[in-house]
């Protein structure tokens, strides 16, 4: 009298009315994260797929006074193929990303539960971000519970631990999401702050610039990889959009100064060579990272340049001797630091 059939599991699993089976929490926990956007984008909530046209729709397209009723009703069925041609595609196609989607999903799950060492999982997490952030709400309710209802075939031991992947999965996302809108939060204020002193109508040039080197040097710790980032969105919205104003131009060319001084700053604050190769490869847009490095070695030199190269050719070598081999996007990124310090002390040499 005290329990019931789990509705989820379809009688497959008794639990007590207050307290459901952790397989149906799992699939309750993905509802809830797409109302914090774990699982989706802004740009998806709509999807963008043709839409049948209705009887109704149909009626009020013919012309009362137009055309005789036999070339409407012709014009009518020829839209309707190609509008059903269109959305026969498009089901084919969001069909397919579905699969895919499931494919990459267990294959995620799977890597989690074969790593002997857990400190080893968040790396792989996040390798898979634009996988979860590409991964609508509803389908991800969908692509647990079929996951879930074909690993009962492997006995309930299995079952558990694709759960806890699962729900290390959905913790991962939440924390992902929340931490990535307190960050864009914090850079946007950055921004504005930076903004509002270049623009304060009250000081006269050189007081602005003296305040804004005063903001710049403060505010030096804060001037991250995400920061950049955000500045170079900002001006790509800008940029791209549909129409130019002179105030638009104009946040554009303070936005572009903006970026170039917070590289600059970056560049004189560079310690030991060691140091500043961390700090490098933490930069994920290639640009950035190359750009930081390009505004240190101005300021450093062909010495600092010729230390650094002596750290790359160390670190490259010891790649070659990893066992299973060293993370390829780590080398990639150590090799174009290489290159670029490389082409400067050429540079420097022929001068």
């Amino acid at each position: 009298p005290n329990h019931s059939y789990c509705t989820f599991c379809s009688g497959s699993k008794k639990t007590t009315m207050l307290l459901p089976c952790r397989m149906f929490l799992v699939i309750m926990a993905v509802d809830f994260l797409d109302t914090a956007g774990a699982f989706s984008r802004p740009h998806f909530r709509l999807m963008a797929a043709p839409r049948k046209k209705t009887l109704f729709s149909r009626v009020f397209m013919g012309s009362r006074y137009g055309p005789n009723e036999d070339l409407v009703s012709q014009t009518s069925r020829d839209d309707s193929d190609t509008v059903d041609l269109e959305q026969q595609e498009w089901e084919r196609a969001e069909a397919a990303r579905v699969i895919r989607q499931k494919m990459e999903f267990e294959s995620l799950i799977q890597n989690i539960m074969s790593t002997p060492d857990p400190q080893h999982v968040p790396s792989i997490m996040t390798k898979h971000l634009e996988l979860l952030l590409n991964i609508r709400g509803y389908e991800g309710s969908k692509l647990i519970e079929s996951i879930l209802q074909e690993a009962e075939s492997h006995g309930q031991e299995y079952v558990n631990k694709v759960i806890d992947a699962i729900e290390f999965i959905l913790s991962f996302a939440e924390v992902f999401v929340n931490n990535a809108s307190t960050l864009d939060d914090y850079n946007k204020r950055l921004l504005g702050k930076i903004i509002k002193t270049m623009s304060k109508a009250a000081t006269s040039a050189r007081d602005r610039e003296e305040l804004l080197d005063k903001l710049m040097d403060s505010e030096k710790e804060n001037f991250t990889p995400g920061f950049l980032r955000h500045v170079e969105g900002e001006c790509a919205r800008i940029a791209t959009a549909s129409s130019m104003t002179p105030e638009s131009a104009r946040l554009l060319e303070i936005l572009r100064i903006i970026q170039a001084r917070v590289l600059e700053e970056l560049g004189k604050d560079m310690g030991e060579e060691a140091q500043v190769l961390g700090q490098l490869l933490g930069y994920d847009n290639t640009k950035e990272r190359l750009a930081v490095l390009d505004a240190g070695l101005t300021v450093r030199g062909i010495d600092f340049a010729k230390n650094m190269v002596q750290l790359t050719e160390e670190a490259l070598d010891g790649f070659t001797r990893v066992t299973g081999g060293a993370d390829p996007g780590l080398v990639q990124r150590v090799s174009e630091i290489d290159a670029r310090l490389r082409n400067f002390i050429q540079k420097q040499t022929a001068i």
